[in-house]
């Protein structure tokens, strides 16, 4: 067998074998039974004709199933494809068929979803998973994964080989799947376990959404590479974690800078024991130095990545000593990442000029599936063009100043304008529309849509957000409408945007509300 995730358990099972490699609420495995239930999982697949570059998607709460989903494709040289559950059915049907996939396994939380793209989407495997947040009902998983041979599945797997299909949000209102490998996946580990304290003895909680590729990449896939031991929760509340830390003794939790805001507000209410921390990490949105501040004076190491789906994720680090000093850096690119700063037109700008990103490194994708003019624009001459702008400091550190043109980040969900604007021009009532970020107490920024109403119609605020609801994921919908006689436009008829944010982006969402 050739190297790929798949053999990654395998080794393990030879080499930490009786350790302790993962616990989800009720049931843990050690590195042994983990891959003899993938092996099981692996074999039930390819006899019910899972082929080498089929798709298996989902709709998991972080959990167990997403692992031998994961190292199960893997040995089979299937594809995993695990999608976002906040998305409505019509968001997650576009996706399966998009994708091709033929495989699905869910939780019981997303019976509804799952209910509702039964009766558009055919598979050819459909596999109930039970609540993830219980220990009831899980027995048509365990009879699927049972009713295989734990013997080790000797597939052909290449190392540019597609592993995990991981779909993003388009600026055209389109999500694109990013293709990353099997050598993708191994230049990630080795690139965070170089930067981060990740060895056999860490212990990781897994509490952001596993759907997101940070969520399975930065700390989860590390950790079983090292032969640590990874812990899950089904979804993130700020005092389950805490509870979690002293209970397991945890080494390392990574989080988006919304959920640390809440894991301090739980802090500043009650006492825990965080002695076992050995480091603590964020990315997704730039971190509030009175957070980093917050832990460092506890005794804390605190260290800020910067990544995207498409580099697998990691493309910088600030490390745990930098963390104060280059406050608003995202780091010094990761060991194997080369990153450029281009002008408009493709030149290097010279030092603290800012430009669009740039990276390129053995993690970056593969390109975009079934979509080869994405591929090709994203990754012109061999570089990898993020739509971010930043600057390189004389020292190298990289610093982000905008985002991929008028991205929102909701608490850690990346939301882009441009689809939830195609939804609202679905409304006859609609003249104009433009959606931008406006900060939030809670979740950091918000959409927010600026309406333009046609003569002759009436629209209420609530009954737009009702008309949203019914198209778009929840964190998608627009937490407050502006209307207004008429949008800013640029002399060629373009929506400045930006004299929207002058005007409306420092109205506080809660404080309004």
């Amino acid at each position: 067998m050739d190297q790929g995730l798949g053999s990654w358990l395998t080794k393990r099972e030879m080499i930490s074998g009786d350790r302790l490699a993962l616990v989800d609420r009720h049931k843990s495995f050690t590195y042994k039974e983990l891959n003899q239930r993938c092996n099981r999982l692996a074999n039930t697949l390819r006899d019910k004709g899972v082929r080498p570059g089929d798709r298996i998607c989902s709709l998991l709460q972080n959990g167990h199933e997403h692992f031998e989903l994961i190292f199960a494709a893997a040995k089979i040289g299937a594809i995993y494809l695990p999608i976002n559950f906040r998305l409505t059915v019509p968001e997650i049907e576009y996706i399966v068929r998009d994708s091709g996939s033929q495989s699905f396994f869910y939780h019981d939380e997303f019976s509804e979803l799952a209910k509702g793209l039964a009766s558009v989407v055919r598979f050819q495997n459909t596999v109930y998973c039970g609540r993830s947040t219980t220990c009831d009902d899980e027995a048509e998983y365990e009879a699927f994964l049972g009713a295989g041979s734990n013997q080790e599945i000797n597939a052909r797997v290449d190392p540019d080989d597609v592993a995990l299909l991981m779909y993003t949000s388009g600026t055209t209102g389109r999500p694109k799947g990013a293709m990353l490998t099997h050598a993708n996946h191994v230049s990630n580990v080795h690139q965070i376990t170089q930067r981060l304290p990740i060895n056999a003895d860490t212990r990781a909680l897994g509490v952001t959404p596993m759907f997101h590729i940070g969520g399975t990449s930065i700390t989860m896939l590390p950790t079983l590479y090292q032969g640590g031991t990874v812990v899950t929760l089904p979804a993130f509340d700020p005092l389950a974690v805490l509870e979690l830390i002293e209970k397991e003794k945890l080494t390392a939790l990574f989080c988006v800078p919304s959920m640390w805001q809440m894991i301090v507000d739980e802090l500043n209410k009650k006492d825990f024991d965080l002695s076992s921390i050995d480091f603590l990490m964020t990315g997704a949105a730039p971190t509030p130095l009175h957070i980093l501040k917050y832990f460092q004076e506890r005794g804390h190491a605190f260290y800020e990545g910067f990544g995207m789906t498409e580099m697998a994720p990691i493309v910088s680090i600030l490390d745990k000593w930098d963390s104060e000093r280059k406050n608003g850096s995202v780091g010094y690119p990761a060991f194997n990442v080369d990153i450029r700063i281009i002008d408009e037109n493709e030149q290097d700008m010279p030092t603290n000029g800012v430009g669009e990103i740039l990276c390129r490194g053995p993690n970056m994708l593969k390109g975009y599936w079934n979509n080869p003019k994405a591929t090709s624009d994203a990754l012109k001459g061999g570089w990898y063009h993020s739509g971010d702008l930043g600057y390189l400091d004389d020292e190298g550190y990289l610093y982000v100043v905008d985002r991929k043109k008028d991205m929102i980040i909701s608490g850690g969900e990346n939301v882009y304008p441009a689809e939830i604007e195609q939804v609202i021009y679905q409304n006859e009532a609609i003249g104009e529309v433009a959606v931008i970020g406006i900060p939030h107490d809670k979740w950091q920024e918000v959409p927010a849509a600026c309406i333009v109403i046609k003569e002759g119609f009436n629209l209420s605020e609530s009954d737009l957000m009702t008309f949203c609801s019914e198209r778009l994921a929840r964190f998608k919908v627009p937490k407050t409408i502006f209307f207004t006689d008429e949008l800013p436009k640029s002399g060629a008829g373009k929506i400045l945007k930006t004299e929207l944010r002058k005007t409306f982006g420092g109205i506080n969402i809660a404080s309004k509300n």
